[in-house]
């Protein structure tokens, strides 16, 4: 079992793991060529990111003892940010700067390398076009390559994340499969709870990892039912076993209704759309509370129905006789997007 505490858990949102498996992981025993593992979903919304922000927590607790680092790349991304680099403004994938913020990151990593690659919008047909030379399989290989390069000599572990499942990707010549395989890192797949249409996706994404020759580590169940882990974790073992998968089930995460309740940050990021800076930099934003006292300034419908659910939530977080401009409460319980089980 996973030696953190629960505040970490909610952090991490990874309860239940055999943590000798991610211990061995850790210390090279599976992984002669890469200390590190991929970790890819079996579609959306499984809570690829944050699993993956919580084995970077529990390999660095494992790690720590021995002064070991931790190192974390997201090598294609989709949905980007634009940050500042070296005096240049560069785009990065979204989830690959709350990481590199939360664990900070930046000590040690460039975030054009936990990031080196975006894909935006119209750059699918761009590439088809033979208008994206960056793109093209020996460009694309050298980037990827480089900047794993650069993260596995900073760090002792490295755990890198995938877009989507293995698949995707698939138009551009490079899956995720593909990647993880050019990489030289073993798979972790991360699927939801149950049993039958769980090993039907699991079997889509065992079947395009083997056929880019990328090994697979283990699977993680996300999101089951706290009643059924023990029976989900058996009978999926069972039938990886009854294929000759030769995969382990490392962890079931059971699903937590309070991981998944928004925060006042995360209505904010709602209603204004797009991304917002204080959803993933706290450090640089005033209390969202503050923020959303001012949204009701603003006569516009959608404004004023964000002002109605930050005072509604702050009434059932017990701060209705808070002043709004005071404390922060509403900035502790998920603005980062690290404490969310299931997002």
């Amino acid at each position: 079992r996973c030696p953190v505490t629960c505040s970490e858990r909610r952090a991490g949102g990874l309860s239940t793991v055999d943590a000798s498996h991610l211990e061995s992981l850790a210390s090279g025993g599976r992984m002669p060529a890469r200390r590190a593992i991929m970790v890819l979903a079996t579609k959306q919304h499984t809570g690829k990111t944050s699993v993956s922000l919580a084995l970077i927590q529990t390999a660095r607790k494992l790690l720590a003892p021995s002064g070991g680092t931790v190192g974390y790349m997201k090598p294609v991304g989709q949905q980007w940010v634009t940050v500042e680099e070296g005096g240049e403004q560069i785009r990065v994938d979204k989830d690959a700067a709350v990481a590199h913020h939360y664990f900070k990151l930046q000590e040690r990593l460039r975030l054009s390398d936990v990031s080196p690659i975006v894909i935006g919008r119209g750059h699918t047909k761009a590439f088809l076009d033979g208008e994206m030379p960056s793109l093209a399989a020996e460009a694309f290989e050298a980037r990827l390559t480089s900047a794993f390069g650069a993260i596995s000599a900073a760090s002792d572990f490295v755990v890198v994340e995938g877009t989507g499942h293995s698949g995707v990707g698939a138009v551009l010549g490079w899956n995720n499969a593909r990647v993880a395989a050019a990489l030289g890192v073993e798979v972790v797949l991360v699927a939801n709870g149950g049993v039958g249409s769980t090993f039907d996706e699991l079997s889509l994404n065992v079947a395009a990892c083997r056929a880019e020759k990328a090994a697979i580590a283990g699977i993680i169940i996300n999101k089951c039912a706290p009643s059924k882990v023990a029976e989900v974790t058996t009978y999926l073992q069972k039938a990886a076993d009854r294929f000759g998968w030769g995969v382990p089930v490392l962890a079931c995460v059971p699903y937590g209704d309070d991981l998944d309740k928004p925060s006042v940050s995360d209505l904010v990021h709602l209603f204004e759309g797009g991304f917002s800076k204080e959803r993933y930099v706290p450090s640089e934003s005033a209390s969202s509370l503050a923020s959303m006292s001012n949204l009701g300034k603003r006569r516009d419908l959608k404004h004023t129905a964000a002002a109605v659910y930050a005072t509604a939530l702050r009434y059932a977080a017990g701060y209705g006789g808070l002043r709004a401009s005071g404390g922060g409460g509403g900035s502790s319980g998920g603005s980062s997007g690290c404490s969310r089980a299931g997002s």
